[in-house]
């Protein structure tokens, strides 16, 4: 069970006001007891003295029957005094001259007999298990001496009486005090406290349910009335704060979006640059096979040129009519611009890849999906990248290779359907002396018909205008120039897998 600030304030101040208010009467009730102890106690020495005071002479003193008689009247008068006895002191000892009780008489011992001769009063507080009681002792003087003395039991009862009923009043009138200050105090702590706390503790539940503004209105001096003031100014400037930010935040994803945006154009742009470069390099297949041919072709061109010009000079002068000298040089004119074209196609075709370099296929393999991955997020399909740790670099031409892996994942991407998936994988093979790259999708495979054919040039089982067929071809010629191979698995139906293995640690 949670207490609120309201009920432990009252709970210890009720605490407090039991301990003391209770310990304060207990103590005034002991002082007072004593005081009335002590108060009996000079009455009772009092009344010994008094009755000593009031034998006159030796002969009233002697005698005992007048004495009795004495006693009795002042018994009957004063019914506090339990007992009283007359003693006389002689050679002979302590003698009992008259008692209100003569069954026994007080006892007081020799040694308190002795301090009476010296003229002293003696007094003592004697409890029994149901009543207290004062024996005074005080001397009867007779000219000049101590003849004997006065000794009384001076009862309590009365006093204790009159004390118990005090205390219960005191007690009751206390505990009484204590409901009312509780009650009071109750009151005052729900005025001054509790009721500016709750309008705190509302104040917190707003703001944590969303409401911003809320504030605290305590209109006190206090420091209550303080801190609700210090708490509104600091909900004021978290809630500029929160303003400020909130406006950062919007500015920062705009542009976050923003530059997002310009990246995935960029890559779609790159991606796009990427498959161009593949076209070309398609295209500088395509020279170089023209290149072939121009130079299959060119030679067995050169040779009709020499006899055509062989056949001219052994041609009887009067046989080479002016229209087969005519017909002869047009066919020597055309054949010198197909030899010139040729040589042209020949320079154009020229080129050098350039110096091999270690690939880091890992890389190479990220780098190609992050080209590819916002042309197949629009396709509709997942790509998933699993990449060998610690993986050998390979050596080559990273364009080239790069071009392998883009003309593989193009081919995957237009044979899976929407929903499908793309997968790349790396590994280590021949105790790391290859490098296995491995391409495969979900999409419609390929018919065991094809795939004999698939890495010829020109052939496709694409639509029309969507694929020249020399893709896998060149892919094929890249990976040989590289001193690797490439494999195909393929389950019609339920996707391909392309491998790329490329040697290690060796030159291409």
């Amino acid at each position: 069970m949670r207490l609120g600030i309201r009920h432990k304030l009252v709970f210890l101040s009720l605490l407090i006001l039991i301990v003391v208010s209770f310990g304060f009467t207990w103590l005034h009730l002991a002082l007072s007891r004593g005081w009335v102890e002590e108060d009996l106690k000079d009455r009772a020495i009092a009344f010994a003295r008094e009755i000593a005071a009031t034998i006159g002479d030796r002969r009233e003193f002697e005698s005992a029957a007048l004495l009795h008689d004495q006693i009795q009247q002042i018994l009957a008068v004063r019914q506090n005094v339990l007992q009283l006895d007359i003693l006389a002191f002689g050679s002979g000892g302590t003698k009992l001259v008259a008692t209100s009780h003569p069954e026994s008489r007080l006892p007081f011992r020799r040694k308190e007999v002795d301090q009476i001769l010296k003229g002293q009063v003696i007094s003592r507080l004697m409890k029994e298990p149901n009543r207290r009681y004062w024996e005074v002792m005080a001397p009867v003087t007779l000219e000049g001496t101590v003849a004997g003395a006065v000794a009384a039991k001076f009862s309590l009862d009365r006093a204790d009486r009159q004390a118990s009923r005090i205390r219960t009043w005191a007690l009751a009138l206390t505990a009484v005090s204590v409901v009312i200050m509780g009650v009071l105090m109750s009151l005052a702590v729900q005025l001054i406290v509790d009721r500016p706390v709750r309008r705190f503790m509302d104040a917190i539940a707003r703001i944590r349910s969303g409401d911003s503004a809320a504030t605290v209105r305590v209109e006190t001096a206090d420091e209550l009335g303080a801190v609700a003031q210090h708490f509104n100014e600091m909900m004021g400037r978290i809630n500029q704060f929160s303003d400020e930010l909130q406006a950062r935040v919007k500015e920062a994803t705009a542009e976050l979006d923003r530059r997002y945006q310009e990246l995935q154009r960029l890559n779609q742009l790159l991606f796009e640059t990427q498959r161009s470069l593949g076209h070309a390099d398609r295209l500088a297949l395509s020279g170089r096979i023209m290149a072939e041919v121009a130079h299959e072709v060119g030679t067995p061109l050169h040779s009709v040129a020499g006899h055509i010009e062989l056949l001219r000079k052994e041609l009887p002068a009067d046989f080479l009519s002016e229209d087969l000298a005519r017909r002869l040089a047009i066919i020597e004119t055309q054949l010198a611009r197909v030899v010139e074209i040729i040589g042209q196609l020949l320079d154009l075709t020229r080129h050098s890849p350039g110096e091999p370099g270690p690939v880091d296929a890992n890389r190479l393999l990220r780098d190609t999906a992050d080209l590819v991955r916002p042309s197949l997020s629009a396709a509709g399909l997942s790509l998933e990248v699993v990449t060998a740790p610690e993986l050998p670099s390979v050596q080559g031409h990273r364009n080239q290779l790069q071009q392998v892996i883009l003309n593989l994942l193009t081919n995957a991407m237009d044979a899976t359907p929407a929903g499908g998936r793309v997968k790349l994988t790396t590994r280590a093979l021949e105790n790391r002396e290859e490098v296995e790259v491995e391409v495969s999708d979900t999409g419609r495979g390929i018919p065991l018909a094809h795939r004999t054919q698939i890495f010829e040039p020109f052939f496709s089982t694409k639509e029309s205008g969507r694929g020249t067929g020399l893709g896998l071809f060149i892919s094929a010629q890249i990976v040989r120039e590289h001193k690797g191979r490439i494999e195909v698995t393929s389950d019609e139906g339920r996707g391909s897998t392309f491998r790329v293995v490329l040697p290690t640690g060796r030159p291409a």
